[in-house]
């Protein structure tokens, strides 16, 4: 018997030095850089390293500053994946003043030590929220000078802006877009990671996501699966190359064990609420910061009457709008959870969207 665990320990040791193998091989044949002019370290309150990459525009600069940040497992790659459509660029060719946050656990952000308070387990969706944010957003606004500034936020990093605005009420936030961000975990219905919930006990094991690792050594055959490839994009709007591109070194490796089971209770529970069950939105009614909500009629992750539900407002003095993307609202494809930044025609039918609202709050005013 004693054999037999032990033979069971060694195989299993093995197999995940072949799967991380893989998955850091495909890495380096896929690895592309990122054309920020500069690269910013920012420490939180709680001594975390956030990385912050500014492009500065390509001539006179318009506008206040816009921080684009990234959702759960990802990274600076969901805004500017050569050759796919770059939202990072686009908004500077257009004179912006862009910097894209790399929240902890991600690309070039450190962690502060080993082994203990630093250990994957030890950060959660409030340690996000309650550091990261503050951080990124006190950084660009002293750098800059300017007293507000613009949030994009894909997927988590949209429900972190969402969250931050209703519970700060803050008056530096210009305006905020929400792409492809639950906020009703009531209306997630057939989630795709739904069936994740029935192995959640071996997040509380594993000090790190073990299906990143999985997806990255999948990844040279997940093209003859077309259905394993729909749970993150709309197959038929993003080129294979950058669908195999974002997997190889788009998705983080080790993402904290304590948000993916934060991510797991919301999903339980069907309500977007921190531990002791408050809701992060409770007060998102108060807040006259505009804010818009973008959703493809394709995304699995982020499903439209989930990701809409922050437009439901009916006060005078709100300014919350919904865009859904896709062939039956007059898109040319329909939209999945990463095409939305680097599918094929994003930066077409995508991007426009969200430097029109960018500008439309420039000024502090409502141009419609």
């Amino acid at each position: 018997m004693l054999n037999i665990i032990l033979d069971l320990i060694v195989i299993s040791a093995l197999g995940s030095i072949v799967v991380y193998g893989m998955g850091q091989l495909w890495a380096y044949l896929e690895w592309t850089e990122t054309g920020q002019d500069r690269t910013d370290f920012v420490t939180t309150n709680d001594g975390w390293r956030i990385a912050i990459h500014r492009y500065l525009p390509r001539g006179k600069t318009i506008g206040k500053p816009v921080i684009l940040c990234h959702g759960l497992a990802s990274n600076r790659f969901i805004f500017d994946l050569r050759p796919a459509p770059s939202l990072a660029e686009f908004l500077r060719a257009n004179g912006h003043d862009v910097w894209v946050a790399e929240l902890r656990g991600s690309g070039f952000s450190e962690r502060p030590g080993i082994l203990l308070s630093d250990s994957p387990a030890s950060w959660g969706f409030d340690d996000h929220l309650n550091y990261d944010v503050s951080a990124i957003l006190q950084h660009v606004i002293r750098e800059t000078g300017h007293p507000s500034v613009h949030w994009v936020g894909h997927s988590m990093g949209g429900m972190l802006i969402e969250a931050y605005i209703a519970r700060n009420q803050p008056d530096h936030i210009a305006s905020a877009v929400a792409i492809g961000a639950p906020a009703d975990f009531s209306k997630m219905g057939d989630h795709s990671f739904r069936p994740l919930l029935r192995v959640k006990w071996v997040f509380k094991i594993l000090q790190f996501n073990p299906l990143i690792p999985i997806v990255k050594f999948g990844l040279p055959f997940a093209k003859l699966v077309p259905d394993m490839l729909s749970v993150f994009f709309c197959v038929q709007n993003i080129k294979w190359s950058i669908a195999r591109k974002i997997a190889a070194i788009g998705a983080e490796t080790v993402s904290s064990t304590a948000l993916w089971l934060d991510m797991a209770r919301f999903l339980t529970d069907g309500k977007w609420a921190d531990r002791s069950g408050s809701s992060y939105i409770q007060d998102l009614d108060a807040s006259k910061i505009p804010l818009l909500a973008i959703c493809g009629t394709k995304d699995r992750m982020a499903p439209k009457n989930a990701t809409l539900a922050v437009c439901q407002n009916e006060a005078p003095s709100v300014v919350r709008e919904g865009v859904v993307l896709g062939k039956e609202t007059g898109s040319v494809q329909d939209y999945g959870h990463f095409d939305l930044l680097i599918g094929t025609r994003a930066g077409e039918e995508v991007f426009p969207i969200i430097e029109k609202w960018i500008g439309r709050w420039d000024t502090g005013v409502d141009e419609d």
